[in-house]
């Protein structure tokens, strides 16, 4: 296989209907939508972990947060602090295929910088501050608040804002790889469109809050729920919050979103004009979602609804991946996005791994036999501290495990908002014994520490399963 140069963006917390290629009827999207045209487009890409480090400390090692262990943020709960150069697979493959390296824009996996996990090249968030202040422009407050809760208007011009300081950057580094023998392969992270979305004009005004229709799942009494989402709601101080005042929210973050999509825009622009649009792989996806309303609910912690576990994902690659292409076979995105990475670069995964490589899907050609028909998500806590919750998706339903909490079920056919949990509802008793088991399978596939036999008795009640898992029988204590 010839190694294309790769270039991959990430956005953080962007929600998939936010895309115009994924039907978004407001937010302009038209270089996602340019690269989903000329690409492909997965319909089920599932994030593995709705939290920032976690999920891109699993993009680096292609294994879940639970073999991991970075399982929050780096520096809240430090049960491991942060990833250490020698747990990052697709970095090192990278290297050791020989590609140039350039990393511009958020990080947030180990306070080692990229350069100690093999980088060239590093231009931090923290740089952009610094050039902006050298360049005379006040630090809006909200570039270091994160507490403030509505859009902030960035005073200084588009061409100065942060969104356009990376990506001239990543030009920057894409005229210095041009010329090698070699590949390269340029992250593009941005730190928007995560709150509080501080946004210059004419983006912080493109969308008027009142043309901005309620979210169907807004306005969720959360009736039969379990009681973290209530407290999510205090945490964030928005019980009761209007839509008025969330739609304003949601304007600033349409806003950063279409700033964003515009200068990547300008990078894709620049890879046209050297000629190298047939020689490289362009990834474009985010780390996770955000319910910014949903559900009445702020940020994405502490629930596992699909507009926080579903995300976007879009990889143009001309004369591998036919345009205009989409799949529906459920993918875990930063894990086979590894995976994908290690086939590129002849690299075999070490063990455990848990990403698969998209090049099949890429191809056209149909999932092989063992592709999962389902996807498995976890979460271990944020901020507030320590919450573990487990996540299975199938075609029809979202089951979701709570340790120490209520399941919840939705059947997303006919309730593809997810407000009415039916877990409760024995009618359904047969659908959800058989996702638990499904879930069981999934914890043991994968090493996740809770398939012990006291979980595995509670989700199945199951002698043979719970004999098979690891428990007080058969650990030394």
């Amino acid at each position: 296989m010839e190694r294309p140069n790769i270039v991959m963006v990430v956005s953080d917390q962007q929600r998939l209907d936010t895309v115009g290629a994924y039907g978004s009827p407001i937010c302009k999207t038209p270089n996602m939508d340019r690269v989903a045209a000329a690409g492909m487009r997965f319909d089920r890409a599932f994030t593995p972990t709705g939290l920032c480090s976690p999920v891109r400390c699993s993009l680096l090692s292609g294994v879940y947060p639970h073999e991991h262990r970075v399982l929050t943020n780096v520096g809240l709960h430090p049960i491991r602090a942060q990833l250490e150069p020698q747990d990052d697979r697709l970095s090192a493959a990278l290297k050791g295929a020989g590609y140039r390296m350039g990393y511009v824009g958020k990080w947030h996996v180990s306070k080692t910088d990229p350069t100690g996990f093999g980088y060239e090249d590093y231009v931090s968030l923290g740089d952009y501050l610094d050039w902006r202040r050298a360049e005379g422009l006040d630090i809006p407050d909200g570039f270091s608040n994160y507490l403030v809760q509505i859009g902030v208007r960035d005073d200084a011009p588009a061409d100065k804002s942060r969104p356009a300081f990376l990506a001239d950057n990543a030009i920057r580094l894409i005229d210095r790889y041009r010329d090698s023998d070699a590949p390269f392969f340029l992250r593009l992270d941005f730190h928007g469109p995560h709150f509080p979305n501080v946004v210059p004009e004419p983006y912080f005004s493109m969308y008027d809050p009142a043309d901005i229709p309620e979210w169907p799942n807004h306005d969720d009494p959360l009736d039969g729920k379990p009681a973290v989402q209530r407290i999510k709601r205090r945490h964030w101080r928005t019980e009761g919050m209007p839509w008025a005042e969330w739609s304003k929210l949601i304007s600033a973050y349409f806003g950063e979103i279409t700033l964003i999509d515009h200068q990547v825009g300008r990078v894709l622009d620049h890879l046209q004009a050297l000629g190298l649009d047939n020689d490289t792989l362009v990834i474009w996806t985010t780390d996770h979602g955000d319910t910014i309303g949903a559900h009445g609910i702020c940020n994405k912690d502490y629930t596992m609804y699909e507009e926080i576990y579903r995300v976007p994902l879009l990889m143009r690659w001309p004369g591998v991946v036919a345009a205009g292409s989409h799949c529906d076979a459920f993918v875990h995105h930063f894990l086979d996005i590894c995976g994908t990475v290690l086939d590129i670069t002849g690299t075999a995964p070490p063990q455990p791994f848990h990403g698969r490589s998209l090049m099949p899907l890429l191809r056209g050609e149909p999932a092989p036999e063992e592709w999962p028909d389902s996807a498995y998500c976890e979460f271990h806590g944020s901020h507030m501290g320590l919450y573990s919750m487990r996540l299975l998706t199938t075609e029809r339903w979202s089951y979701v495990y709570h340790t120490n909490d209520i399941d919840e079920l939705y059947d997303r056919r006919d309730d593809p908002f997810q407000m009415v949990n039916v877990a409760a509802d024995r009618a359904h008793a047969g659908t959800l014994d058989r996702l638990k088991r499904d879930m069981v399978a999934w914890m043991a596939k994968t090493g996740d520490h809770l398939h012990n036999e006291w979980t595995v008795d509670w989700l199945t009640n199951d002698p043979e399963l719970i004999a098979e898992a690891p428990g007080r029988r058969r650990t030394k204590w």
